[in-house]
């Protein structure tokens, strides 16, 4: 038996190979998501929807590990999953519906305006 250690290497980054796409116009602020979310990621926003309910939105998004129990829980399919390309496609394109909420990407172009 060695008395010697192994060196510990570090682990890379994660990357998500899905990202969070938030119909906020088909939530019915149910809380299923916000209440199964084992990361603790989704929350209720302040604004209303078309329907007067406060939809949900992603208030810790780095904390998101892609579980798909919000898509599972969501009796409306109001959130779900997306290939990260896919999204990325249609979020640059604008090919994206009014109320559609991607927060991995709303919050880079966030980022990027305050670091201008």
């Amino acid at each position: 038996m060695s008395t010697v250690r192994k060196p510990i290497t570090p682990k890379p980054p994660r990357v998500r190979d899905k990202v969070l796409v938030i119909l906020q116009e088909q939530c019915k602020e149910c809380g299923l998501c916000v209440e199964f979310c084992p990361k603790n990621v989704l929350c209720f926003t302040d604004i209303y929807n078309r329907k007067g309910y406060h939809p949900v939105t992603a208030c810790d998004i780095e904390a998101c590990v892609n579980c798909e129990f919000c898509e599972r829980i969501c009796p409306d399919m109001a959130i779900f999953l997306a290939e990260r390309k896919e999204a990325e496609n249609a979020y640059k394109t604008g090919a994206i519906e009014e109320g559609t909420v991607i927060p991995e990407f709303d919050n880079e172009s966030k980022n990027q305006e305050a670091s201008k």
